[in-house]
């Protein structure tokens, strides 16, 4: 018996190892097949899930200020008119806004002015927790995950942004009909990719061409948008049928898993990004061999080593100093 036991083991090690060198072989002929294992070792080596977890609680800390500072906008700006029905109908400013609504003017600066503090205040922990998670998947070390007051800024800016432009395309949305809920999805899509582009451009990264940065911007753009049409349309039914069984659990758990997809998007985007640019180079690349830009780099030399297009770049070189850090 013992010896058909070594037996069996012998024969599941050549097993794991003939699957293993059956995947390396498919990797050096197939280059997707290879992208993607880099992509699952790259993610594992930055703890993308662990950070990803961090990034949701920072999310969550950031989203509740800026929704008082956007509900406090309305009322001071009475647009509540306009506005206040669908932020009351938001799962997410509903009671916000119902809090807050009819107040006086300068009630609502009040709240407008202390919630753009705190949503400063959130940005700053939230902007750390991202550039640790970029510098982590573009391997920089641990000095260049600081963020500068200007990123910090930008980063809460945008996603202030980002949240109003949301609510407005979800107002068209409602409007009703086909062709406007098309392009309020379409206008999600699009506010929210060029806005984590924006975001991503003030984080630690390994080159400054900010080509590198459009397929985690797509990605994340994409992803952001199939998870706001899930917990919109399909997750309502399912929550309202789990309220029996779990109160007001439900609407709980829907809302952390909301944040944690977010903030798994986030962290994977940015393992997308650096794996795509070490393997494949960046889209810069492309658009300046095009006949009409091909003469700009030996004209700028400045843009060509921003976007890092000059004839001794290596396709998947690097800048010497990460921006963002």
């Amino acid at each position: 018996m013992p010896g058909s036991l070594d037996e069996w083991k012998q024969r599941v090690a050549d097993l794991g190892a003939d699957v293993a060198g059956w995947w390396q072989q498919r990797r050096r002929e197939r280059p997707l097949l290879d992208w993607a294992g880099l992509l699952h070792q790259r993610d594992t080596e930055a703890f993308a899930s662990v950070l990803g977890s961090a990034v949701a609680l920072r999310l969550f800390l950031f989203v509740l200020p800026a929704n008082v500072a956007l509900v406090a906008l309305v009322e001071a700006t009475r647009l509540g008119s306009t506005m206040d029905e669908h932020l009351q109908a938001s799962a997410t400013t509903g009671e916000i806004a119902r809090s807050l609504a009819d107040i006086s003017v300068t009630s609502a600066l009040g709240f407008l002015v202390s919630g753009l503090a705190l949503t400063l205040w959130s940005g700053r922990s939230l902007a750390r927790t991202l550039a640790t998670a970029s510098a982590a998947a573009w391997r920089l070390p641990a000095a260049h995950s600081r963020v500068r007051l200007t990123a910090m800024a930008t980063l809460s800016t945008v996603l202030f942004a980002t949240i109003a432009a949301s609510s407005i395309f979800n107002r068209l949305r409602e409007a009703g009909g086909v062709p406007a809920s098309l392009a309020a999805w379409t206008g999600v899509l699009a506010v929210v990719t060029v806005a984590w582009f924006l975001v991503m451009l003030t984080l630690p990264r390994a080159t400054t061409d900010p080509g590198a940065l459009l397929p985690g911007a797509v990605l994340f753009g994409v992803g952001y948008t199939v998870v706001a049409w899930f917990m919109q349309f399909y997750l309502p039914n399912r929550i309202a049928r789990s309220t029996d069984t779990l109160g007001g659990l439900a609407s709980v758990a829907a809302t952390l898993g909301w944040f944690f997809l977010i903030g798994r998007l986030a962290s994977g985007s940015f393992v997308v990004s650096a794996v795509t640019f070490e393997r494949f180079g960046s889209l810069s690349r492309h658009v300046f061999a095009l006949p009409v830009l091909r003469a700009v780099p030996r004209r700028i030399p400045r843009l060509a080593t921003y976007f890092g297009v000059g004839p001794d770049t290596e396709v998947a070189g690097t800048a010497p100093a990460p921006p963002g850090s």
